[in-house]
């Protein structure tokens, strides 16, 4: 076994172990807490997180992790696991089920591996380097969709978009066929399978947000970057767009680009 398959392997048996304490919590009585930042917070986050961070140091004990709840971990080797145990934790904490667990892998700092995890549905995104994207267990491509005239898009919370970037999603919500709002992780998911072709997002993602996308999309034959064009890493924080072809991600970024 490639070391790359070992790691997608512990990546799939960690979402495998987190999706029933995430669909548990969910049909419970939620609990919300709020951070300083005014962002929410369960105990499901916690826990979530703590478990996969036990179990990779175990198997891993040479690899970096960086979680959303409890930070950094500074690893010895090339591979850095990027943890959100729940993203869209505002709509996990209001009953809605557009949420997600991400797992990511990325080595010298480049996402190769990536999960969307939908603990309601037992169902998971799946996407390694050089090893496509799988969802529910097959293979799965993006619809290639090239003209914007006619593409799907999904706009995360109009909140998000602050400042000059405002102007951009103006842009996107009055272009495409359709439109849909604040669809998170499981639209880009969805954009992998052929059913979203645009997918934007505005200033206030992080890494942990950002880097099991990055896999999901391009495996599946997409392109996904900040809003400069530039690639998605480790470091990257704030904006981010994806398409379905690269002929419509260039249009799209033309007109994000626009004074």
């Amino acid at each position: 076994m490639s070391e790359l398959d070992n790691i997608l392997n512990v990546a799939i048996k960690l979402a495998e172990a987190s999706s029933s304490c995430a669909k548990e919590a969910w049909l419970g009585d939620i609990a919300v807490t709020y951070k300083a930042d005014g962002s929410s917070l369960t105990e499901a986050d916690l826990s979530i997180e703590a478990t996969w961070r036990d179990r990779i140091r175990q198997q891993f004990p040479a690899h970096g992790i960086l979680g959303e709840e409890y930070g950094s971990d500074t690893g010895t080797s090339a591979f850095t696991w990027v943890l959100d145990p729940i993203d869209g934790t505002r709509q996990f904490g209001t009953g809605l089920l557009n949420f997600a667990s991400l797992i990511s892998v990325c080595r010298d700092g480049n996402p190769i591996v990536g999960i969307i995890d939908l603990p309601l549905i037992d169902a998971r995104y799946i996407a390694a380097e050089g090893r496509g994207t799988m969802f529910d267990g097959r293979p799965v491509r993006s619809s290639r969709q090239r003209e914007i005239q006619t593409a799907r898009i999904s706009l995360a919370n109009p909140e998000s978009f602050t400042g000059d970037a405002a102007h951009g999603y103006e842009r996107l919500r009055a272009s495409g066929r359709l439109k849909v709002f604040d669809g998170g992780a499981p639209a880009y998911g969805a954009l992998s399978r052929g059913l979203i072709d645009v997918c934007l997002n505005g200033t206030d993602l992080d890494a942990y947000d950002i880097c099991a996308l990055c896999p999901v999309v391009t495996e599946a034959g997409g392109a996904i970057s900040d809003w400069a064009g530039d690639s998605l890493t480790l470091a990257s924080s704030g904006a981010i767009v994806a398409c379905a072809s690269f002929e419509l991600h260039a249009t799209v970024l033309e007109m994000l680009g626009q004074a």
